[in-house]
């Protein structure tokens, strides 16, 4: 009669868990595993009819030069993105973080690129690299300036590493404010007490303490670096020639400009898998260290 009783009162909590469930399968489960199911044939996005080809469309993608010297450039990307980012946003939260005059209006100031369109600031740098600074080049005559950034394989990628910084070091600083004033008072007193200057302070006591949600910075830039595409199709495209294409670009174009769906499908599976790996791998890392 008890366990009857108690599992009558779960009942409404268990009907209240339904519709995210199913949303939850609907949108993300049943889209992943139909994915999963088309890399494995040679479906090109429009025939009602094709041919299972086992994990020919994944041998594919490593034969291919092209495929792995964007794969190695989308990682190297990611981990400049990713070091740049997290630097600035420990630095920007250590700013931040203190009570002082103006504080709200700084910190809206420097979130306010995190609720823009990732194409809408695309498109408005894609003018400034284009416009702007191509004519105070010319004025100042400096020479990097003259022509447009993106124009140049040797500085395009640069460029839009910038675009993305800007807007990516917005989400990044606030969760080094919220995990700053975790950090109780009386460990920071105690440390200046025992006589630590401010530089021992921070590298010993404050980073440390800060490390589980650096960890969690650090997985998140990785993660928007390796499917970086707004910024890419917005203002390059993938060019000047494939010097700025990227894992998500390409499986775009791919998917919707050659129509090889079932291989763009297996390109976002290993994408998958690589930053699945690479979330795992870091929290292990995370763990041992606290």
């Amino acid at each position: 009669m008890y366990n009857f009783r108690h599992l009558k009162r779960l009942i409404p909590f268990f009907l209240f868990t339904v519709p995210a469930v199913l949303l939850y399968i609907i949108f993300i489960i049943y889209p992943l595993a139909n994915g999963l199911y088309y890399s494995l044939t040679d479906w090109n996005g429009v025939s009602r009819t094709y041919n299972f080809v086992g994990l020919g469309n994944y041998f594919d993608v490593f034969k291919s030069n092209r495929s792995v010297m964007i794969i190695l450039r989308t990682i190297i990307y990611a981990l400049v993105l990713t070091a740049v980012c997290t630097v600035l946003s420990v630095i920007l939260a250590i700013l931040l973080n203190p009570k002082r005059r103006g504080q709200s209006f700084f910190r809206f100031v420097f979130f306010f690129p995190a609720v823009c369109s990732s194409i809408t600031i695309g498109l408005i740098f894609n003018q400034v690299f284009s416009n702007l600074l191509p004519s105070i080049g010319k004025a100042l005559g400096i020479k990097l300036l003259s022509a447009s950034l993106l124009s140049s394989s040797k500085t395009a990628m640069a460029a839009i590493l910038l675009i993305n910084a800007w807007k990516e070091v917005a989400i990044p600083t606030v969760l080094a404010i919220a995990g700053l004033q975790t950090i109780p008072e009386e460990i920071i007193e105690s440390a200046k007490i025992d006589g630590a200057t401010s530089r021992q302070t921070f590298w010993k006591v404050t980073l440390p303490l800060l490390m589980p949600t650096i960890s969690i910075i650090i997985i998140l830039i990785f993660r928007d670096g390796l499917m970086v595409f707004d910024y890419i199709q917005a203002t390059t495209g993938g060019g000047p020639g494939f010097s700025t294409m990227s894992i998500a670009v390409q499986i775009y174009q791919h998917a919707f400009s050659e129509m090889k769906f079932a291989y763009s499908s297996a390109e976002s599976t290993l994408a998958f898998i690589l930053i699945s790996l690479i979330a795992v791998v870091q929290l292990k890392i995370t763990k041992m260290k606290d």
